[in-house]
């Protein structure tokens, strides 16, 4: 009988009230942001454990990993056309860096996920969000068809687990470089016919994603080149191949100029 009134009890629904997804100053920063990317997916208030999971195959440790992550959260998450995480946004506060023992952006290096970290007073404006997130300005819509095309991408390929190119790359030196790189604006001057753009649009997303990484470009320009897949590559048309080469060399002077400079005179160096 007594089993029977808790069972009751426990299907009894409390009463709720709609709440508010964003704050007042939360509004205004995704408003900015929909307008420094309209072509990008933003997802707001996302968990840690939806970005990442335990690399660990054991069981125990797989729990423990997942408890680490916790009630973790990031503040908005970018992602492409196709879902792909470009990079996710928190916004700090002086009492946010105490919340945990272990800061998020601990676990976002270790996954290899760029993260953006800014001041919640001030936020920052319209035109410090477009320059810092230039790289995904210019970056393709979403297609309508958006949901098929990824259950299908996610089912045939990802099951490999194989990492893309831009997660390799940022698997491989997650640090930010803080080097000021390449702009959108100047890879258009620096490809005025937009050969690439026109015939290797994915080629000109790359491009455009890793441009304010300087090393991450360099990288990335030379894997062009590389016939590393098994089967032999066509090869780039010229005027391809001329934009490429202009924007590999304009991005070697960013690389020179961030150079580490020593003390020692030119002379002594292979003394």
């Amino acid at each position: 009988m007594f089993s029977r009134f808790l069972k009751k009890n426990n299907t009894t629904v409390s009463n709720f009230e709609e709440k508010r997804l964003f704050l007042n100053e939360e509004e205004v920063f995704f408003g900015r942001l929909r307008r420094a990317l309209p072509n990008c997916y933003i997802f707001p208030k996302v968990d840690l454990s939806s970005l990442m999971e335990p690399a660990s195959m054991d069981a125990k440790q797989h729990r423990e990993a997942l408890e680490q992550l916790k009630d973790r959260k990031v503040d908005y998450a970018i992602c492409d056309a196709s879902l792909n995480l470009l990079c996710v946004i928190e916004l700090t506060s002086p009492n946010s860096e105490n919340e945990h023992e272990v800061p998020n952006s601990d676990y976002l290096k270790n996954a290899a996920i760029k993260s953006i970290r800014w001041n919640k007073q001030p936020l920052p404006s319209a035109e410090q969000i477009l320059r810092t997130l230039a790289p995904f300005s210019s970056l393709e819509s979403p297609k309508p068809d958006i949901a098929s095309h990824t259950v299908i991408r996610n089912s045939y390929v990802e099951s490999s687990r194989s990492l893309d190119t831009a997660q390799a790359m940022f698997k491989a030196d997650p640090e930010p470089s803080n080097i000021l790189g390449l702009s959108i604006a100047t890879l258009e001057k620096l490809a005025p016919h937009g050969y690439i753009k026109a015939s290797y649009p994915h080629v000109w997303q790359r491009i455009c994603l890793f441009c304010n990484e300087p090393k991450h470009l360099k990288k990335y320009l030379e894997t062009l080149f590389l016939q590393d897949r098994g089967v032999e590559r066509a090869g780039f048309p010229q005027e391809v191949i001329k934009e490429i080469t202009d924007i590999q060399s304009e991005n070697e002077r960013f690389l020179q100029l961030s150079a580490p400079r020593t003390t020692w005179e030119q002379g002594f160096h292979n003394r």
